[in-house]
């Protein structure tokens, strides 16, 4: 038999087929009379037009979030009832959530302004927050460690403030303004008295709730200012206890350093004394300060004799309902067997888009988009962790 080849020889090919059998010569005397490059032959394109999300509300509407330092816009979101046993749900006071953005991380100031220590404090710790979120480093470097150990502070600072205290730190201007209106007083060579604040006063508080929100302007003032009451006896509480345990949380840091270098217990315990001193003195200032108009919508003109009130007006709008939605998921994932399950829930972008929240914009080189993406992150996880720590609200027996 004679030997196999190592290279078979294929089959003939079919013959190819022309591909110009079926193709018509071109002539360029055939196309003379149509017309190149037209649109006639085409509809015009659809007009851009805005679209309105909101039910009847524009973004220039006074319900959306403003950085305005006299006007400060909150949002009172009802916690959902749940399902106690025995209990009818008519029975369970109305509770809610009072909320409003926190304010953009510091920056530095430009190249010959003057800095307070206490702004720069706050600044620097926004860096170290920042690097050990954003840093890559491995676990058990030295870097890494760090990390760790700055957001376990992080934590329990947030810990031990609740989100009335929160909101009661928030209300008026924010270290940045402070710190222009200190470096304003510095620069005219003016002495201050120790009574006098640099800050921007606030003027008005416009308070948003949901469409579907159970009571009359009335009720939600009078829980607000209750709220408030609450809030004021809770931090006044708070300050004497967080500021008699801070020897305490510095002797532990100091005797535990060479074991914990990292130290950490006197901050946490600084950071909830500082917080609960300044949310005890707002809320005296805001109930001292509250005049409110007769009716939702009310009026907007100052009257002599009302410089020192705080404005209070309360206006509903459907977008609160996404907010609303959003709380009730969060009280669902707190506690599954109290709260019913919310189905499609929104996401913090989508409340954040229906409250009318924007990234800060500086302009220039001081914003980028790394900047304004981290601002982002920052408020999703404010919103979330604000939502979550509130959720414990009803298994802690306060109602």
């Amino acid at each position: 038999m004679p030997p196999r080849s190592e290279h078979p020889q294929q089959p003939p090919l079919p013959p190819r087929q022309s591909q110009t059998d079926d193709v018509q010569a071109y002539h360029p005397a055939d196309y003379a009379g149509q017309q190149v490059n037209t649109t006639q032959n085409f509809p015009p394109p659809p007009k851009r037009t805005s679209v309105d999300r909101s039910g009847g509300e524009t973004i220039g509407s006074p319900i959306h979030y403003t950085r305005d330092p006299h006007n400060l816009v909150a949002y009172l979101v009802p916690f959902p009832k749940p399902k106690l046993h025995n209990v009818p749900a008519d029975a369970i006071p109305e509770r809610f959530l009072i909320y409003t953005p926190p304010p953009p991380p510091l920056s530095k100031p430009a190249e010959g302004e003057k800095e307070i220590k206490v702004h720069k404090v706050q600044r620097k710790w926004q860096e170290e927050i920042r690097e050990a979120k954003m840093s890559d480093a491995k676990t058990m470097s030295w870097k890494g460690i760090k990390g760790r150990v700055t957001k376990g502070i992080n934590w329990g600072m947030s810990q031990t403030k609740s989100s009335n205290l929160e909101f009661l730190n928030r209300i008026g201007a924010n270290p940045q303004q402070e710190a222009e209106a200190h470096d304003a007083h510095a620069d005219d060579g003016k002495h201050e008295e120790p009574q006098t604040k640099a800050t921007v006063k606030l003027e008005e508080m416009l308070l948003v709730y949901p469409a579907s929100m159970p009571g009359t302007t009335d009720q939600i003032k009078q829980e607000f200012v209750n709220t408030m009451l609450r809030s004021k006896s809770q931090a006044e509480r708070d300050a004497v206890r967080a500021t008699g345990l801070l020897p305490v949380a510095a002797a532990i840091d100091i005797l535990a350093t060479l074991v914990w270098p990292f130290g950490g217990l006197l901050e946490v315990d600084a950071v909830w004394a500082y917080a609960s001193i300044r949310g005890a003195k707002a809320s005296r200032s805001v109930t001292k300060r509250l005049t409110s108009s007769s009716s939702a919508s009310g009026t907007t003109g100052r009257h002599e004799g009302e410089e020192d009130k705080l404005r209070l007006e309360f206006t509903p709008s459907p977008r609160l309902r996404a907010l609303e939605r959003f709380l009730a998921a969060r009280c669902h994932e707190r506690d599954a067997k109290l709260y019913p399950f919310v189905n499609a829930a929104p996401t913090e972008t989508e409340v954040l888009e229906a409250i009318g929240w924007f990234p800060s914009a500086k302009g220039g080189e001081e914003k980028n988009w790394e900047d304004e993406q981290w601002e982002i992150a920052e408020v999703k996880d404010d919103l979330r962790a604000v939502s979550l720590s509130n959720s414990r609200y009803v298994p802690c027996g306060r109602w």
